[in-house]
């Protein structure tokens, strides 16, 4: 028997990784920095110009013309999009936009350009345009990394670069096609362990923290119908492809559907379709000792029929669905309710809402990384199809009161093979001096599942200059083996303030807040015969940013944000706690 006491020259791995998530965090801080809340802002797949489709019932067919949403003028850490992201849906069916969420004139080019501490620039480039009458170009090029060591733990550094061009055409008779090509480098040097209770030289840290660096190239196609007629056949074909590392991936999705005054409103016809998918992925792995190779193949079939009134909306359907087994206990074919339905009273500012739901998917690596990149570099994490087997969302949705717009919302989810992070288990095989390198890392543990979420989102606008979102979520889930639904937060919450003092000052604050989160421990003992876990409860979150916009002129506008004002050390995962405060400033350009 091993002891933690025993491994801690070379093998003091536990702790690392540490260093790991102090950068994770502000690598993440800084990525996003420049894109919390604007979708349009992420690289992969958004730098997309918008020839404007072209729907059904439409009385005049629209000009194409490049539709631009300006990024949001607020600055706020990815770290936040990442751990906290609610699934609060945008609520009211007749929403008001506060400042920052409405569109503006077509811009062609917007620039972000800054300075975070540690020497962190923050880049962003985005371009949308029309190279003919018919033909719209979009290019996003996004640069983020440290100059200097975080040091907090120890010494620890990460750079994020991205490019996406993406080309959209309405030439076609009928049709659109749009297309495009992304890339993405991301280098993390993080750590997993406190430096003042386990001191470590640089070769040391560079050997059981070594940089991971992940890859990501891929491509989509899309070919849209823009008919304008109802009784035509509509068209809607999607096509993906990336590759990152070693696991390639293919995403196939196509829609028919057919609208006919069948009886009822000549202004409300009724929808007939079908929505058909395919996936693909092939994944090489290396280990210590073996190479894995997996293909795994999902479809789907998933007809449909679709009608609407003035007070009522109702879309009935089945899902069929076919996936590789995970274990002979699984159904390759799988049949899922695809229900939902609306009433809308109160001249539709009242709306009740539910439906039934179910269905699987591909748990895919480079999701995974992207969400914890502290997976143990030397396991083979199985990927293995997440299967809902039944799901259940209700609700009601309002703006009765001009100022509110208010969802109160329950979600019920019964999960198979859903993915939990694992404290990683050496191999048995590895030498002692081959430990250090696995410590403090990840691995995948499957369970069965039973979800019960009860949400409340709110936007409150007042005098026209403060706006308010409030976001809330309780979320029940009890796994079959494992004791609890490990770093899944039991309450999240968040609460925004925008405020505008005049037409040129604006501030803008932020605070998140998750609690009843645990990890599962390994106690440090090394006994191939019995491995010993603890569940330890970390640390509630409470992340409060703190903002400020000027506008200089219509093309520019400078701004600063702290980031974490209360400089709390809270974890992400265990041994891996983010950065405390962080102060970003810059400028932005449109023109």
């Amino acid at each position: 028997m091993v002891t933690k006491q025993e491994m801690q020259a070379p093998a003091q791995t536990p702790r690392i990784m540490k260093k790991h998530i102090l950068i994770l965090s502000l690598a993440l801080i800084a990525v996003t920095a420049f894109a919390q809340h604007d979708e349009q802002v992420t690289v992969e797949g958004k730098y997309r110009p918008k020839v404007n489709k072209v729907y059904k019932l439409q009385l005049t067919p629209e000009t194409p013309h490049p539709s631009y949403d300006l990024p949001s003028t607020e600055v706020n850490p990815m770290e936040a999009k990442q751990k906290f992201a609610l699934d609060l849906e945008k609520i009211s069916p007749t929403a008001f936009a506060a400042k920052n969420d409405k569109l503006v004139a077509p811009t062609e080019n917007f620039i972000m350009a800054g300075m975070g501490t540690n020497l962190s620039p923050l880049f962003l480039y985005k371009h949308n345009s029309m190279l003919t009458k018919t033909l719209g170009l979009g290019v996003g090029i996004k640069h983020n990394s440290s100059w200097v060591n975080i040091k907090d733990y120890a010494p620890s550094s990460y750079m994020n670069n991205a490019f996406e061009v993406n080309l959209t055409t309405s030439k076609f008779d009928g049709f659109q096609l749009d297309g495009g090509l992304y890339y993405k480098n991301d280098m993390y040097h993080f750590y997993g362990i406190n430096l003042l209770e386990t001191p470590m030289t640089e070769e040391q840290l560079a050997f059981y923290s070594p940089k991971t660096t992940y890859n990501k190239i891929g491509t989509h196609v899309g070919l849209t119908s823009a008919s304008t007629r109802i009784r035509e056949l509509s068209h809607a074909a999607q096509l993906n492809y990336y590759l990152f590392g070693r696991e390639h991936a293919l995403d196939l999705d196509y829609t028919i559907d057919y609208d006919n005054n069948f009886w009822g409103d000549k202004s409300h016809p009724q929808k007939v379709g079908a929505n058909l998918g395919f996936q693909y992925d092939y994944c090489k792995s290396v280990g210590m000792n073996d190479y894995t190779v997996a293909n795994r193949i999902l479809f789907k079939i998933n007809p449909f029929f679709e009608m609407s009134d003035e007070f009522y909306r109702l879309h009935i359907g089945v899902r069929l669905d076919g996936a590789t087994r995970v274990s002979k206990e699984d159904k390759f074919l799988a049949v899922r309710p695809d229900l939902s339905g609306s009433l809308f009273v109160l001249d539709k500012k009242l709306e009740f809402y539910a439906g039934l739901n179910g269905g699987r998917k591909l748990l895919r690596f480079s999701d995974i990384v992207e969400d914890n990149p502290f997976l143990s570099p030397m396991c083979n994490p199985s990927l293995g199809v997440q299967n809902v087997k039944l799901g259940f969302d209700g609700g009601v949705r309002t703006n009765i009161m001009e100022i509110v717009d208010l969802h109160l919302g329950v979600r019920y989810r019964h999960t198979n093979n859903d993915p939990f992070y694992d404290y990683y288990i050496p191999d048995a095989n590895l030498y002692p001096s081959e430990l250090g390198l696995v410590l403090n890392t990840f691995d995948l543990v499957y369970d069965e599942t039973l979800l019960v979420t009860v949400m409340a989102d709110a936007r409150v606008r007042m005098r026209n200059s403060l706006t308010a979102d409030l976001g809330f979520a309780y979320n029940g889930c009890k796994p079959t083996v494992e004791k609890y639904a490990w770093y899944r937060p039991t309450t999240e919450g968040k609460l925004k303030l925008t405020y505008d003092y005049d037409d040129k000052l604006a501030f803008n604050t932020t605070l998140l807040y998750q609690g009843g989160r645990y990890a599962k421990v390994w106690d440090g003992v090394v006994d191939w015969q019995n491995f010993n876990f603890t569940a330890e409860k970390l640390k509630d979150v409470f992340d409060l940013s703190v903002g400020a916009d000027y506008t200089v002129n219509d093309q520019i506008t400078a701004f600063v944000l702290f980031d974490n004002v209360a400089h709390q050390k809270y974890h992400l995962f265990y041994n891996y706690p983010v950065t405390g405060i962080q102060f970003f400033a810059g400028v932005k350009l449109k023109f």
